[in-house]
Parts: C-alpha cells; sequence; structure tokens
C-alpha cells in the first residue's frame, strides 16, 4: 500500500458517498489535494435531498445513482460517513460494484514515506502520520491528530481531531479514539472500543469497552461505532 491517492491522473473523477459536515470537510480535503476532481454526493440515508447542494456541488441520489456516475466516467468514491461501522460497510459495498475506493491526503497533513495507508483511508488537515505506521482500510485520521512510528490502526478506526498516539500504539477495527485522546507508547486499544474525548489511556482496553476519565478506565460495554 502506498500513503499516497492511488488515482490514475492528476485529478480523477470521484463522488462522496455521505451528504453531512464530515462529506463536506472530505470534500475540501479532496479538491484542495488536487488528486480528485469530485462531481457531487451520495446521500443514502435522506433520498429527498437529491438536488441539494453541499459545498456547492449537488447531492446526485442514493447509491443507485453510482450507475449513472461510473457512465460519466466517475471511477473513485470518497468515504464521508463518520460513522465507522456504516464507513466499513460502504467500503465494500463500492468494491463491490466494481468502483476504487479513493485515499484521500489534506495538502497540509504529513504521511511517512514508510508508512501504509490502505484504500478509502482520509488524512484531514494537519494531521501527521509517522514512520513505518499502517492505517487500515477506510479508517479516518482527523484534524490535528498525530499518529506516531510504528502505529497499526485497524479497518474502519477513527482517530478523533487532536487525539495523539504514541510509538507503537495498537487500535483495533472500528475502535473511536475521541477529540483530544492520549494514548501512551505500545498500548493496545481492541476491535470497537470507545475512547472518551480528551482520556488518557495508560494500559491496554478491552475490545467493545467505553472508557474515559484520567487515567481512562472501562465503564460499560459499548456497541462498535
Amino acid at each position: 500500500m502506498n500513503p499516497s491517492p492511488t488515482v490514475r491522473n492528476p485529478a480523477a473523477r470521484a463522488v462522496v458517498w455521505g451528504a453531512s459536515g464530515h462529506a463536506s470537510v472530505v470534500e475540501d480535503c479532496a479538491r484542495t489535494s488536487g488528486a480528485y476532481s469530485v462531481v457531487g454526493f451520495i446521500d443514502e440515508l435522506h433520498p429527498e435531498r437529491r438536488g441539494e447542494r453541499v459545498s456547492r456541488l449537488p447531492i446526485l441520489g442514493g447509491r443507485e445513482a453510482l450507475d449513472a456516475a461510473r457512465r460519466a466516467g466517475v471511477s473513485h468514491v470518497l468515504l464521508g460517513v463518520g460513522n465507522n461501522q456504516a464507513r466499513l460497510r460502504i467500503a465494500d459495498d463500492v468494491v463491490a460494484a466494481g468502483m476504487e475506493l479513493g485515499t484521500v491526503i489534506h495538502p497540509t497533513a504529513t504521511v511517512a514515506h514508510s508508512a501504509s495507508l490502505g484504500p478509502g483511508v482520509v488524512v484531514v488537515a494537519g494531521a501527521i502520520v509517522g514512520p513505518e505506521a499502517t492505517v487500515g482500510r477506510a479508517a479516518l485520521i482527523n484534524t490535528s491528530s498525530s499518529v506516531d512510528h510504528h502505529c497499526r490502526i485497524g479497518a474502519g478506526a477513527h482517530i478523533a481531531p487532536g487525539a495523539l498516539l504514541a510509538g507503537g500504539v495498537e487500535i483495533g477495527e472500528l475502535a473511536w479514539i475521541g477529540i483530544g485522546a492520549i494514548v501512551i507508547e505500545r498500548v493496545r486499544v481492541g476491535d470497537g472500543a470507545f475512547v472518551g474525548a480528551g482520556a488518557l489511556v495508560l494500559r491496554d482496553l478491552p475490545a467493545g469497552t467505553m472508557a474515559y476519565g484520567l487515567p481512562a478506565r472501562p465503564v460499560r460495554p459499548t456497541s462498535t461505532r
């Protein structure tokens, strides 16, 4: 895997799947990077929004709009959905539909040349992905977060704005690291775990648990996000 967007030309035609505030962030990252020419948004949750505009671009419809987009020369789908489970499911649907998942890196983000980003990853403005880090498919590295050297980020996980991961941290599939949280070196956060905003994670967290506080402690089970 390559940290650069896997596109065949400087401005591959793309749609953003999602039409929320996060989708507008993904569109902005794509446009600012110059890697994609976004033609519109897909909103499968609210079909009545077809024709509305997000970031000055139209909502093309639900998933049924993918066929028309492909015939019009759209080759890539960018993942603009915040919910972890939904984002990973959509990634599978896009591949099954014969389209490519776009990897989006904002030009102000820093991705080490030895880092590895899976398909469908989005790295937002100001984020850092360090040397030898691996980010799984459809994961989200949000604004000004930091993923240090040799971290492993599972598929569909979300590193929220301002979260800091020290070296060698492992984040499981579909896990959520809340805004401003800190995870010290070589800690593992299990699949589907949720770390609350501003938490300080000093030891491993089991899969499927919600944890918060200073230091963070598991407080109850949580469904994957």
